[in-house]
């Protein structure tokens, strides 16, 4: 019975654990009933304490093309807007449509993709594609390889496990009005092709220059926030008290710093942890 079934780890749910205690990522459970679209997964969030989760709920898609030669497995931000049309020409995928070999090709139920899915793809026949969107938030929720739960992992996490598995993923933006952009596709980048190409959609360019950087964009996003902490007492309430001051600085900053890292690893910027100097001030 269902009831029976929520809260039972899968097999596929117990490999994937095991990977990620051995890469030490983090991550957290959530059971809860079996969901099988976005509203029904928000819906679930509140009857096993998700709701109180921060982080980017997803959406996951299983794609292939017109001669059914390629598949693409895309993870995005559920308030993320796009078109199937400019995302395939985007990511130059020709009439880029919904596969029907999700169970064969990645073990996968309906209603259950995921990013982790990849852990399937011995013979490396699927592409990856994140939304920014997702990469740039303190942690990604997603199905742990069936829809009987969600994990929640840091972003960094996710994109550490892809990678590790060989599945770097093409990185795309929405902007909005259905638009696509490229971030970053590895393989091009592997093959020396430097800063993506635009791509055409129709009369208009799928992609453009994508103005001030995403680094950039987030420092705005950090200085808005300590501004407005400075304007609202916020920093003050811990008076004289030099730990206190700290500890209301960590918590106002972390996840921009989460963003922060997140993006440098989408750029390619990696570090082992003992080669970054703590800050004189944070002790970070």
């Amino acid at each position: 019975t269902t009831e029976q079934l929520v809260g039972m780890a899968t097999d596929a749910e117990t490999e994937l654990l095991g990977v990620l205690d051995a890469m030490g990522i983090p991550y957290e459970i959530f059971r809860h009933e079996p969901v099988k679209s976005v509203q029904e997964a928000l819906d679930a969030e509140k009857t096993c304490g998700l709701d109180h989760i921060v982080g980017a709920r997803t959406k996951n898609l299983f794609f292939t093309d017109k001669k059914k030669l390629k598949r693409w497995l895309f993870t995005a931000s559920v308030d993320s807007k796009f078109e199937l049309k400019k995302l395939g020409q985007v990511i130059r995928a020709q009439d880029l449509k919904f596969a029907s070999d999700l169970t064969e090709v990645l073990r996968l139920e309906p209603g259950s993709v995921t990013p982790f899915g990849i852990l399937n793809d011995g013979e490396m026949r699927v592409i990856s594609v994140v939304d920014e969107a997702v990469l740039i938030a303190e942690r990604a929720l997603v199905h742990p390889m069936h829809n009987l739960a969600t994990i929640s992992v840091p972003a960094a996490g996710l994109l550490e496990f892809l990678a590790a598995r060989g599945h770097e993923p093409i990185v795309v933006r929405f902007p909005g009005d259905g638009a696509c952009e490229l971030v970053s596709d590895p393989k091009a980048a592997a093959d020396g092709a430097g800063a993506p190409a635009p791509v055409k959609a129709g009369k208009e360019a799928a992609w453009a220059p994508a103005g001030p950087s995403l680094t950039t964009r987030l420092e705005g996003l950090l200085l808005d926030d300590l501004m407005e902490a400075f304007k609202g007492g916020g920093l003050a309430q811990a008076g004289g008290d030099e730990a206190a001051l700290k500890a209301n600085l960590s918590r106002l900053i972390a996840p921009h710093l989460a963003g922060l890292r997140n993006a440098a690893y989408v750029s390619g910027f990696t570090a082992p942890l003992a080669s970054v100097p703590k800050n004189p001030i944070l002790d970070f």
